[in-house]
Order: structure tokens, then sequence, then C-alpha cells
């Protein structure tokens, strides 16, 4: 079998593969593709203390394009969910003394991305799923709420 012909006029760094449609699914570029409830939506039931936040993990789709995902599938990407909207949040939450005067801080609103299996996983007052994390478990704000 010949060689492509990028690779035989030493063009290119290596073989031409196939996009796969899942390998990205779950990175910020797909933030849209996600349903992250709102915080009206939410009645988790509890108040965070300590240096907790409440947050509702995005929920995945159940197909990327023509690709259906199969419920085992889903279960397990839901536990690994790292997407979701901070719907509670202590007062004491990232105040910390070496937090920068002049940075905004998350809030509740906010979109972030939080560690993988971080926190605990509950059931809220309102039937949802929730995960409540230390604010060290929260890594980046993918998304500013609304103000």
């Amino acid at each position: 079998m010949a060689e492509p012909q990028s690779l035989s006029r030493g063009i290119g760094t290596g073989p031409v593969r196939a996009r796969n449609p899942l390998a990205s699914f779950g990175s910020v570029a797909d933030v849209d593709a996600f349903e992250t409830p709102s915080v009206a939506d939410c009645n988790p039931g509890l108040e965070p203390v300590e240096y907790n936040v409440i947050v509702a993990p995005s929920i995945r789709p159940h197909k990327i394009g023509s690709i259906h995902l199969p419920d085992e599938s889903q279960e397990r990407l839901e536990m690994a969910m790292q997407m979701g909207r901070i719907i509670a949040m202590s007062p004491i939450a990232w105040n910390y003394d070496t937090w920068p005067d002049d940075a905004q801080k998350p809030g509740v609103g906010d979109i972030v991305w939080f560690a993988k299996y971080a926190g605990g996983v509950f059931v809220g007052r309102d039937g949802k799923d929730y995960r409540i994390v230390k604010d060290k478990d929260c890594g980046a704000i993918i998304e500013r709420a609304a103000k």
C-alpha cells in the first residue's frame, strides 16, 4: 500500500487521522452543547458552610450529531462532568488573604470548571443532582452570570 502523498513528500508531521467527534466532547469549546440549569430552576435544599459551593452539573446531550450515546455511557459521563453552574455558596468561599483586590471572585450563576470527581453528589429538594465541592475545586470560570 502506498503512503499518502503528503508523507512521501515530507509534508506534514504524520499520518492523517479521521477526527473522532467524541474526542472533544466535554471541552470548553462545547459549552453551548450542554444544558446548564439556571439558578431560578434549582432548589438544592442545602446552604453550604465553610468554603463549600453547590454546583448544578451541566447535562450532556443524548446525541452528538447523529451519534446516540447509550444510557450506560451517559451515566459514566454524568459523574465525570466537569462543568456546572454555581447555585449557592458559603459567605466565606473564595475569601482568602491572597485573593487580588481588583479581581472579581466567582459568584452564584457563573458557569465553572471543577475538578473531576470532586466533592459529593446529592439529590436536591427539587429532585435534581447537585455537587457540593470546595471552592478550591473550581479551577476556572467558563462564563460569568449576566448581571
